[in-house]
């Protein structure tokens, strides 16, 4: 019985660039009509509904409104052109409309996040390698406690900041660049923490740890690397 969606948005986008500073406004406002979203389903006990101990969710929908925007500015002072910091902040609100509190807000809406990042860059440190960089950012989840309540679909969701570190750099021999190598490491300081986004968050109590759900990846490492093939 659910109908199609339909929606009508408004944008606004405001830009700047100079020969420092490099950034950017975007903001939308969206009203859907028959917005579909799903919602946990209750038993005659009050208690979920299961099937296969499996939680029941049923799709449903409403008129809803989508706001928010992403504000990003990248810092690059002359005369120190090889070195960029970047900063992006987005938000996202989604409520129901013409709906009490315990219903007021639309099930996974991302948590409002803070991206960081200094970045510097070298075209050439010798014969050998060129197009080198070094990178350290951060990624900062706030607080989600604008959730879908009815029923436990959703709960609150913690802070929580990620670091990141990474560099890379072309090879070159015989004046022929020969392969790239990227070398990055997430989540350095081993934080653990849930996404608001994620199903996983409501998994049963894990009872090697105490904790209930599952967590996100802890640090970790990669290694890639990029070898061309000129074929004639």
């Amino acid at each position: 019985q659910l109908k199609p969606e339909n929606s009508l948005q408004l944008d606004y986008t405001f830009g700047i660039n100079s020969s420092h500073v490099t950034g950017e406004l975007n903001l939308f406002t969206n009203t859907i009509d028959n917005f579909i979203y799903i919602s946990k389903l209750n038993g005659n006990t009050g208690s979920d509904s299961l099937i296969n101990d499996i939680p029941v969710y049923k799709f449903t929908a409403g008129k809803a409104n989508l706001s928010g925007g992403e504000i990003s500015i990248d810092i690059h002072p002359h005369p120190f052109d090889w070195l960029h910091f970047e900063n992006t902040f987005s938000y996202v609100n989604g409520t129901l409309l013409n709906q009490p509190d315990s219903v007021k807000y639309l099930p996974l809406i991302p948590a409002a996040k803070l991206t960081s990042e200094l970045k510097a860059t070298n075209r050439k440190i010798n014969e050998h390698l060129t197009n080198c960089y070094l990178q350290i950012g951060m990624d900062h989840y706030f607080e989600q406690n604008k959730f879908y309540a009815v029923n436990g679909t959703e709960t609150a969701t913690g802070s929580y900041t990620l670091v990141n570190i990474g560099t890379g750099s072309d090879l070159v021999f015989n004046h022929k660049t020969r392969c790239s190598i990227y070398l990055s490491m997430n989540n350095v300081f081993d934080t653990a923490y849930q996404s608001h986004l994620s199903r996983l968050k409501y998994a049963p109590e894990n009872y090697a740890t105490g904790r209930t759900g599952v967590y996100e990846m802890g640090r970790n490492f990669s290694v890639k690397l990029i070898i061309p093939f000129n074929v004639r």
